[in-house]
């Protein structure tokens, strides 16, 4: 029964990692969503729908930014199945994620340099005609090594339990945890200023630092100060567009009828 369990949350986990990847995004990958259908076929769908709705929570605060952020997904989905297969309370879940999701952010850094050959592969075939090689290397190489990477680990910490996981977690060495997380770091950096190069120019730079100001200086909530936004956005909206466009409306009229002037003239 175990066997079964470990393989069904298995297949889950490869539905999660190919979403956004192959199949659209149908937010499958999201631990709402994962831990609801863990817990659905798994025959407990109440613990999956708590432990989901507690570890969306805490993905909300690791959000990504460009090519930046922490995947808690394959943490939440692992989390949830030992708490139903085991009884354990649901603060387990997020016990079991936190060494998880460190282990999965070491596993997608090998695998997104893996990826990088991959896609050199794709040139060189490319470049020498090889198109039917280049379509293999991205439609079946890449599926296959996210697959890899992701079902192997989450087999062997649902069927041996959390203690695996731990265990894994905590031989990485310190200097390794630590160049990563700087790594992290840097890419967020890096996929924020992304963002910020196609959104801000001369004359939206204004809005951007004053709404740094707010949040820095103001002690409102991120909540408040997106009402906030919102509100400055649509009296701007209105002054810009309803008023000029009732302007232009006399205006058009004013043209037609000196048209119809001319014409009885």
């Amino acid at each position: 029964m175990q066997l079964v369990q470990t393989l069904i949350v298995t297949l889950i986990s490869v539905l999660m990692i190919l979403d956004s990847r192959m199949l659209g995004r149908l937010n499958f990958e999201r631990p709402l969503m994962t831990c609801t259908i863990c817990g659905l076929l798994l025959g407990n769908l109440p613990v999956g729908l708590a432990v989901g709705a507690q570890m969306e929570l805490a993905t909300l605060g690791m959000m990504s930014i460009g090519a930046s952020g922490i995947d808690m997904n394959m943490g939440s989905l692992v989390g949830c199945a030992i708490c139903i297969m085991t009884g354990a309370d649901i603060e387990t879940a997020l016990t079991v994620a936190v060494p998880m999701t460190l282990l999965s952010t070491l596993l997608n850094t090998i695998s997104s340099v893996i990826r990088i050959r991959f896609t050199h592969m794709c040139d060189e075939a490319v470049d020498k005609g090889d198109f039917a090689k280049a379509k293999r290397v991205d439609i079946v190489y890449g599926p296959v090594l996210y697959v890899l990477f992701t079902i192997i680990p989450v087999f062997l910490s649902v069927y041996f339990g959390a203690d695996v996981v731990q265990s894994i977690a905590s031989s990485v060495p310190e200097w390794l945890t630590k160049g990563i997380s700087l790594g992290a770091n840097i890419i967020a950096f890096y996929g924020f200023a992304m963002l910020l190069s196609t959104m801000v120019n001369r004359n939206t730079v204004v809005y951007f630092f004053a709404g740094f100001l707010l949040a820095a200086y103001s002690g409102l909530g991120l909540t408040a100060i997106a009402l906030i936004g919102i509100v400055i956005a649509v009296v701007l909206y209105t002054v810009k567009y309803t008023g000029g466009g009732s302007n232009a409306a006399p205006q058009s009229a004013d043209s037609t009828l000196d048209d119809l002037e001319d014409l009885d003239n």
